[in-house]
């Protein structure tokens, strides 16, 4: 840390900045909302962040630690998810970002919290891995085809000299997706308004007894993907009579499907799910649909199935995404730092929505 700033906790009066540092350095257009919604109503608890300010006061910089429940070996911990590391231009490079992370880290290791985890962007990774943080393994993005142009403009010049090839690709991709995918998957499909308690009693009966996963309960995931400010997202259950089997929450936004989040009581169910948001995918006309797991998830095998495929260039931040911790206390465990050890989804990153 360098002199010309001072910390504090933030304050009901500081959204305006919140808001203002988050547009300027992301290049997004989110109001007031976003932020209550992210760091006061979260049911599993308020955000642990704090500002930077110059020497007359004004908001500088900005960090939060956003609280997450998670199971560890089925036991119930708190961790946290690092959130918005901001600093306005002029006051880079003058120690904000990893003063305050230390800070928020200190605060949340007080309070016996033993990990904080991210999936990093593009611009703080560096500085993340010098102050402290673990890069773990890195999370691919498998993708299922429907339209090929999407795919290959991400091979530069060379997608660009083959997309006069793109009619006849999709011809022979419409011909591989009708082979693969059967309309007779998705029957029990149906639309879910709300979460309720089903979602609960499902969530407990798949906690694995080794490794972590987040908590997904009613309450938690309505808050997640319901009650969201721009509210993107859908859900969507597979039910046996009143028991639900499965859910999955879709995003389908500019050409593109993500499957934020999902969950499936057995092998036969995940298959049934995943099958039923592929089919949904296409009959949305979407390019593309995808799916951020590790590679040890249980579903991958059924995505692999269904057609989906891991990138072949591996480009980091756009194919594959960094998952870095950071241990605040000695509550944290050697293996928490096993990448194999954490059961993930989309949604479990920090933005609000997978699409830009």
């Amino acid at each position: 840390m360098t002199s010309g700033w001072s910390v504090r906790e933030t304050a009901p009066t500081d959204v305006d900045d919140w808001v203002r540092l988050f547009n300027d350095s992301f290049g997004k257009s989110k109001d007031a909302r976003t932020f209550h919604w992210k760091y006061r109503d979260n049911p599993h608890g308020a955000a642990v962040a704090r500002v930077a300010c110059d020497g007359d006061g004004r908001v500088v910089g900005a960090y939060a630690y956003v609280p997450r429940r998670f199971r560890r070996d089925g036991e119930r911990i708190v961790m946290m998810q690092a959130s918005d590391a901001m600093t306005v231009p002029d006051w880079r490079g003058r120690g904000i970002f990893t003063g305050l992370d230390d800070l928020a880290c200190e605060a949340c290791g007080a309070a016996g919290v033993p990990l904080a985890y991210a999936y990093s962007g593009r611009l703080s990774l560096n500085g993340f891995l010098r102050n402290g943080w673990k890069l773990i393994g890195h999370a691919p993005l498998w993708r299922f085809v429907f339209r090929s142009r999407r795919g290959l403009r991400r091979w530069g010049r060379a997608g660009q000299a083959a997309s006069a090839a793109a009619p006849a690709l999709d011809v022979l991709l419409g011909w591989r997706n009708r082979a693969r995918l059967r309309p007779h998957d998705a029957a029990e499909l149906t639309r879910i308004e709300r979460f309720d308690t089903s979602v609960d009693e499902l969530f407990e009966a798949l906690v694995p007894p080794q490794g972590l996963i987040g908590e997904r309960t009613a309450e938690w995931l309505n808050w997640r993907y319901v009650d969201t400010p721009e509210q993107r997202q859908e859900v969507f259950g597979l039910r046996r009579g009143d028991r639900l089997d499965a859910y999955f929450v879709a995003e389908w936004v500019d050409g593109h499907g993500y499957l934020v989040d999902h969950l499936a009581r057995d092998e036969d169910s995940t298959r049934s799910l995943l099958a039923a948001f592929t089919l949904l995918c296409r009959e949305r006309a979407v390019e593309e649909a995808s799916a951020l797991l590790f590679e040890h998830h249980p579903s991958v095998p059924v995505l692999r199935e269904l057609g989906y495929r891991r990138p072949l260039r591996n480009k980091p931040f756009r194919d594959v995404f960094p998952f870095i911790v950071r241990v605040c206390s000695d509550a944290a465990r050697p293996d928490d730092e096993q990448m194999s050890r954490w059961h993930l989804a989309d949604g479990d990153r920090d933005p609000e929505h997978m699409s830009p």
